[in-house]
């Protein structure tokens, strides 16, 4: 049997599903996450041993990753706003640097960690982004880009100290779970199915990939990707048009018949952000969105395919799946299966 296999983030979109598929190997798994953090039961149910630590705490944090063979480390805070939120400075960048020195002083053999598409430059854009595409400079992007461009340099500094880690890059990822922050599938999908999504954007578009793609690549990585290498793994490219239409089937809400282009969009930025002030919501679109929206349209992950058998194929299964979580939404029922 192999070594313990270390997951933090593990109640996250992704650590879920990562967790489940390194039970399915029949490999031992810990999952770290924080006190009090309710889908605990849920993992012990799946056999999961469960380790409460907070990434900040670096104390805590090697404790948990006590006889690990491989750590996946995937704890962050996610969002697209341009709010400065201290925690996700201590979270994302801090915890990296936790992550990586626990990593180390607990023994275990490597590091896997979870960086995203959102650091590189997408310019120029007409040509193929992949993994030797610049960084964006620290001082682009929302306080979460930035905050991930600096976490992977501190994850590269270790690795030129002596660190074994492989990082993946997952683009925009599709899954049920969507339940520690609000991404597309909950600002998009699920507006659709309840129809109260009331426009959509002209001209911008994104890359989509199945959680399930994203796992099996990364467990990929950490078993045959080499030592200090960067892996997008990647979906396919639609406008938000295309992947509505390609859940309409689903649930056959009719699709929204405004389309908004991209420019009158960034100009109404300044409307949307009062409005959400003054209801307490979240903007419909912020400044991060549609410069995302309006990326790079051909990420590759030709690496990925070359080096680590990479393939995404399940992107219909993972939009099945969240039309699934959506009617368990509406029915009162928990969203994590």
């Amino acid at each position: 049997m192999s070594g313990i296999q270390v997951v933090t983030g593990a109640t996250g979109q992704v650590g879920l599903e990562l967790c489940r598929a390194l039970r399915a190997e029949a490999k031992p798994v810990r999952a770290v996450v924080l006190p009090g953090d309710l889908q605990a039961p849920l993992l012990r149910d799946l056999g999961i041993e469960v380790a409460f630590a907070d990434v900040r705490d670096l104390g805590a944090l090697t404790a948990a990753f006590t006889g690990a063979d491989t750590v996946y480390h995937l704890a962050a805070i996610v969002s697209t706003t341009a709010r400065h939120d201290p925690r996700m400075w201590q979270v994302n960048v801090e915890g990296a640097r936790n992550a990586a020195t626990a990593t180390r002083e607990a023994g275990a053999r490597r590091m896997l960690y979870f960086s995203s598409i959102v650091v590189f430059d997408p310019a120029p854009h007409g040509d193929p982004l992949d993994e030797t595409r610049p960084r964006l400079p620290v001082t682009e992007g929302s306080p979460y880009v930035r905050s991930k461009v600096v976490a992977e340099a501190i994850v590269r500094a270790a690795i030129t100290g002596g660190l074994d880690a492989v990082i993946v890059h997952p683009t925009v990822v599709i899954g049920a779970n969507e339940t520690h922050h609000i991404g597309v599938v909950q600002s998009l999908f699920f507006a659709y199915f309840g129809r109260t999504l009331p426009a959509t954007v002209r001209g911008g578009g994104f890359n989509a990939v199945a959680v399930g793609d994203v796992v099996a690549g990364a467990i990929a990585a950490a078993e045959r990707g080499r030592c200090g290498e960067s892996y997008i793994l990647g979906g396919e490219y639609g406008s938000l048009m295309d992947m509505l239409r390609r859940v309409q089937p689903l649930s056959g809400a009719p699709l929204p018949r405004l389309s908004v282009p991209m420019t009158l969009a960034r100009a109404s930025l300044p409307l949307m952000d009062a409005v959400a002030r003054l209801t307490g919501t979240r903007p419909t679109f912020t400044p991060e969105d549609l410069r995302q929206l309006g990326g790079n349209r051909k990420i590759s992950s030709h690496k990925a395919t070359r080096e680590l058998g990479y393939h995404a194929h399940g992107l219909d299964v993972a939009l099945r799946q969240v039309h699934e979580a959506w009617v368990r939404r509406k029915a009162g029922l928990s969203l994590v299966r």
